[in-house]
């Protein structure tokens, strides 16, 4: 019973973090859209962002955990002296019960269920661990695999720290709740009703958790990143809104996925070249955008030899031979193998073949194809990442891609849901 109330508190403490509109702010600019949703995705980018760069400049955990108390006691202070400003606000408390009742439900399965995948058990709790008692970004160096970016293990340590429970799954339901605001925020990109919208969330519920995502490894924070940010990538490109606060919201998104798992510098360069291939600005605005994603990923190597932790972004390549194994490796028996566990774990997953039977809907209406056509290609580079990864290695293929291309694909896949949900929103109008 008591274990009980810890969970609901701590979902409480969550849902708190997601949801509380610490600020309201008027926008006078016609070209910026700002709504609710975008007020507390900038509150929780900037916090995590801190929270990141703080670990930087070396504070441990306990020092970042006073610190964030005290920016969230200013903030609960704003918003009880400004409570008047959000007494009628009454979808932000509609949704916030909504988030903290599944959030509650499904953070009792995580606690009844703690079997931890082996990457959790070997690369990522012992990280979050060192972090966890203090220990600085150099004591990882002596954490296995070393080379790995560490965002995940960071988030987990703090929440769990911050939770004052001992248990190091309520670390781990930080990444339950910033999946489910995922989903809601994602949904504010179609005009629904808050039933309708309750509807949807759970129903994206049901076709996307599994308790599989939430054993310690990092591809739900991936995915959840991507879903976020899908939004904005989408009101940049497709909607023509506001490049400079959508490329803002979309280059702090990318920093956290840099430093979240090392495929995340592949994911990062493949939403700016999309971004620099459609987006509809001058040449230099988008040489500027792309310049940074290159200084954010130089930084990350930078700060990584700064503090002796190893810069192979994989022990399982020869980055030296990379072109000459992937030619050597580019053969048919291979691209069967690869190709045969990418449609294995498509079907795996209910919102990707649902994503791609939408997908190929759009294909046959020539007019909607063209307005989404940067998510095609968006799914042709994803895919093709995957192929690429798998055919430059010179470890045994099919044990590889049989360990890790259901988590890839699902990291992948958050963009994918876009498919639906423009389908709903250009033929039904919603």
């Amino acid at each position: 019973m008591i274990e009980l109330l810890n969970i609901f508190s701590f979902s409480l403490f969550l849902s708190l973090f997601f949801y509380l509109p610490f600020f309201k702010k008027n926008v006078s600019n016609k070209n910026i859209f700002l709504d609710n949703n975008d007020l507390k995705v900038i509150s929780f980018l900037i916090l995590i962002n801190l929270l990141l760069i703080l670990k930087l400049l070396n504070f441990n955990i306990t020092q970042i955990t006073n610190i964030f108390y005290s920016i969230f006691f200013i903030f609960v202070i704003y918003f009880l002296t400004n409570f008047k400003k959000f007494l009628f606000e009454k979808n932000i408390y509609f949704y916030f019960i909504v988030n903290l009742i599944v959030l509650f439900i499904l953070s009792i399965q995580v606690s009844n269920n703690l079997t931890l995948y082996w990457d959790a058990q070997k690369l990522w709790l012992p990280k979050a661990i060192v972090l966890y008692n203090n220990g600085s970004i150099s004591d990882l160096q002596n954490s296995f695999y070393s080379h790995y970016s560490f965002l995940g293990s960071l988030s987990w340590a703090f929440f769990w720290k911050i939770s004052s429970f001992e248990y190091e799954y309520f670390g781990r339901m930080f990444f339950l709740a910033l999946y489910c605001f995922g989903l809601l925020n994602f949904l504010s990109l179609i005009n629904l009703d808050r039933n309708l919208k309750t509807i949807s969330f759970l129903l994206l519920v049901i076709i996307t958790y599994d308790y599989w995502h939430f054993r310690g490894t990092q591809e739900i924070l991936i995915f959840s990143f991507l879903l976020i940010l899908s939004k904005y990538l989408f009101n940049l490109i497709l909607e023509n809104k506001s490049s400079k606060f959508n490329l803002s919201i979309i280059l702090l998104f990318l920093n956290l996925i840099i430093w979240t798992k090392n495929e995340g510098i592949l994911l990062s360069l493949i939403i700016s070249l999309i971004i620099f291939i459609f987006l509809k600005e001058n040449i230099r605005f988008k040489l500027i955008f792309f310049s940074l994603i290159i200084f954010l990923i130089f930084l990350r190597f930078a700060i990584f030899k700064l503090y002796g932790l190893d810069l192979d972004l994989s022990q399982d390549f020869n980055f030296s031979n990379i072109i000459t194994i992937f030619i050597n490796n580019f053969k048919t028996s291979n691209i069967y193998i690869i190709l045969k566990y990418v449609i294995y774990s498509t079907v795996k997953f209910p919102h990707i073949v649902l994503s791609l039977f939408f997908a190929l809907l759009i294909i046959f209406d020539r007019k909607l194809f063209k307005k989404i056509i940067f998510l095609y290609v968006y799914l042709f580079l994803s895919i093709f990442l995957i192929f690429f990864i798998y055919l430059s290695s010179p470890q045994k293929l099919e044990f590889m891609v049989s360990t890790g291309s259901l988590r890839l694909l699902f990291e992948f896949s958050a963009p994918y849901l876009l498919f639906i949900l423009f389908y709903f929103k250009e033929k039904i109008k919603i």
